[in-house]
Order: structure tokens, then C-alpha cells, then sequence
């Protein structure tokens, strides 16, 4: 990505240190030189604080709401940062109720409307507002314990997804190929009201990143994960950055019709039956692949402090690339120094799951914590 600000810097306060996407997005930050970035976290003990993009880490105790906006706001009045910029949606969620407040202080990032936060944050209605918007998603239903949840069944495709109308990261999903499996569970857990069923998509997943104002996209990246499917890297991970027209053209609708300010991360899947991209679900926060889009060109954070300050957007390029695991890409450049003859097989840039080879301490300090705490006394 082109650098625009040049010799010009400022100072930026995530606000939820102790969310697992902080270290994700300080590290975009450090890619540009000249930011100066403040951590402010409710555990005294978060990685980011021990990351080398960490100009200044300051905790507080937390004991509800009002307590948590007051850390804040006391904060920014005694850093006098530039720009805030929440990661996680709790966070998101209460800076964008007390937008005017904290705007007498300093620039905040675009964030959603506290509508569309709780919206896209609930599964159940992320599918009635696809439902009435018209926008493809797959076919869903409540799960309320009573006679006529069986008759809802009806309106699914076996095999069906169980999954919590919160949360991430595939915890709590579970597939059933069969309407009595899945009856079965269903009478084993009769309290839970809080879970959705939804038919499963043949097909290929594909993600959208995207930042925007008033409805309008300023930047993007789409990504696929691509799986070696040939030796010597049977089964082994790839994502592809690429531009799909049908997945962006899905996103700019959705995104129009939200009327969507801020960052959100879009799971899409494509239906091999229906022959089109449906929208599974809306991350109103940053995600944990924020740091791959630098390398398609994408720096999310970085562009949404520009946004901030009303400094003048970089021309935004988008780069197809393929990411590889690490132990991949050994396995690749050995298998071509022997065969000379794979073209199939290649790579643009290589990523760790976790360890960051310029930024290792924190890794370290995770993995370690009893070694760390006997040098440094502070680590639990």
C-alpha cells in the first residue's frame, strides 16, 4: 500500500487491550511508521501489552458500564490521543452509544449504529433482516422448544447447523444429516432458547473485509480458503485474496441497504445448488485475519484512522494473493528443488498462526507464562 502521510504522525487509544483482536490490529498499526498507539485494558496481563507496537499500556478495574466509558473518557483527556479506535464489540457497541460525548474529546473511527451492532451481532436477527432485505442467506429457524418446532423443520434442507445466536468462531456449532438426530438433541436440551438452526450450504466459503461510511465502501478485501489437495501439501491451508464479483456485489448491496459506517468481517458461502453467494453472518468488529489484508494491499486499521483525522484516503489497490502456512511452504520449495516441474504449486507470502517473526514476545510470553514470571515477576 502507498504511503500518504508522510513525516506526518499521530496517536492512537484501543480502548479493549483485552480483547483477542487488539494484538491483531496494533500490529497493522506498526506497519506505518510515525503512529503512536496507547493500550487501555481491564486485564493487567494482555498480550498486546507486551507487543513492541505498545508505546504505553495503562490498566483499570472494571466494574460495570459507566465505570468502563469513565476509564475511557479519563484517559483520552490525560493522553490527548488523536484518534480512538475500538476493536471488539462491546467496546464498539459503547462508543457508538456515547459518539457525541467522546467526540468532544477526540476523532472516533466509523462505527456502526447501535441498531446495526445488535443486529449483526445476533444470528436470529442477522437471518430476519436478510429475510426482509431480500439479500440470499440460508434457510433458518428458531430453535423454541414446542410442538410446532418439528412443523418448522419443514422449511430446511437436510443436513442442518445448530448454532449459538452469539458468538464465534465455530464454537458451539454442531451438524445433524437427519431431522431425528437432530429432535434427539433438541429433547436433551430443552432449556436452551438461545440457538438457531439453519441448513447446511454445499459449496465453498468465502469471507469479504470491508470498511465503510454512510453505506459506501472505502476499502475491501475478499478471501477463499484454498486447500492443497495434491502431495507433498495434502490437506494443508491456503487463503487466496482475489476479487469475486458476485461476493463483492452481495457485500456493496448488504452494506448499502445497512446504511453500514466501520469495519465488519462478512462469512459468505457459495450454494453449488442455487448457484449463488449467501451471506451466513456479519462480524461487526475486526477480525483475526486483519493482519493478512496488508499483504493484499489492505491495512484496515491504519485507513480507518486516516478516515478519522479527514486525511486524504490512500489510493486503495487490491492485490490477489496466496497466503501459506509456514510448514506448507517448506514443503513446497522442497518438493521443487526436486521435481522442478509443479507450477500448480506456489505461494505470494507466508503466515504463522500465532508467533510473528518482528513481534515474538508475546507468543513467547503466552506459551511460557512460568518462565516469564520468574524473570519478570508480572506474568500469570
Amino acid at each position: 500500500m502507498k504511503k500518504l502521510v508522510e513525516n506526518k504522525s499521530f496517536s492512537v487509544l484501543i480502548p479493549d487491550g483485552e480483547s483477542i483482536f487488539a494484538l491483531k490490529v496494533l500490529r497493522c498499526l506498526g506497519k506505518i511508521k510515525g503512529i503512536h498507539v496507547i493500550i487501555l485494558s481491564n486485564d493487567a496481563q494482555a498480550m498486546v501489552r507486551f507487543s513492541r507496537y505498545c508505546d504505553k499500556f495503562i490498566t483499570y478495574i472494571e466494574k460495570n458500564e459507566p465505570d468502563r466509558l469513565a476509564a475511557i473518557t479519563n484517559t483520552l483527556v490525560k493522553i490527548k490521543a488523536d484518534v480512538i479506535l475500538p476493536v471488539d464489540i462491546p467496546t464498539i457497541r459503547l462508543i457508538s452509544a456515547n459518539q457525541k460525548e467522546i467526540e468532544k474529546i477526540t476523532r472516533i473511527i466509523p462505527l456502526p449504529v447501535i441498531e446495526n451492532i445488535d443486529i449483526t451481532d445476533d444470528k436470529w436477527l442477522t437471518y430476519e433482516w436478510m429475510n426482509e432485505n431480500k439479500i440470499a442467506t440460508p434457510s433458518t429457524v428458531l430453535f423454541q422448544p414446542g410442538n410446532d418446532f418439528e412443523e418448522k423443520l419443514f422449511h430446511l434442507t437436510f443436513p442442518v447447523l445448530i448454532k449459538p445466536r452469539k458468538g464465534s468462531g465455530g464454537e458451539g456449532i454442531e451438524i445433524f444429516q437427519d431431522k431425528e438426530s437432530l429432535l434427539s438433541f433438541c429433547e436433551k436440551n430443552t432449556k436452551s432458547i438461545d440457538l438457531i438452526v439453519q441448513s447446511f450450504i454445499k459449496g465453498f466459503d468465502i469471507d469479504c473485509s470491508i470498511l465503510c461510511k454512510d453505506g459506501d465502501i472505502l476499502a475491501f478485501t475478499i478471501q477463499k480458503r484454498f486447500v492443497y489437495t495434491d502431495q507433498p501439501v495434502s490437506g494443508e491451508l491456503a487463503v487466496d485474496f482475489l476479487f469475486h464479483e458476485s461476493t463483492y456485489q452481495t457485500v456493496k448491496e448488504l452494506a448499502k441497504k445497512f446504511c453500514w459506517s466501520g469495519i465488519a468481517h462478512i462469512d459468505l458461502r457459495y450454494d453449488e445448488n442455487d448457484q449463488q453467494i449467501k451471506v451466513i453472518e456479519i462480524n461487526p468488529r475486526f477480525w483475526a485475519s486483519v493482519t493478512y489484508s496488508i499483504l493484499a494491499g489492505i491495512n484496515f486499521p491504519y485507513l480507518a484512522c486516516l478516515f478519522a483525522l479527514n486525511s486524504e484516503l490512500p489510493k486503495v489497490e487490491f492485490y490477489s494473493k496466496r497466503l501459506i502456512q509456514l510448514r506448507s511452504a517448506i514443503k513446497i520449495i522442497l518438493n521443487k528443488m526436486i521435481t522442478r516441474n509443479r507450477k500448480d504449486l506456489y505461494f505470494d507470502n507466508i503466515f504463522l498462526d500465532q508467533v510473528s517473526f518482528k513481534d515474538p514476545l508475546p507468543y513467547f510470553i503466552s506459551k511460557y507464562p512460568r518462565i516469564f514470571r520468574k524473570i519478570f515477576g508480572t506474568v500469570s
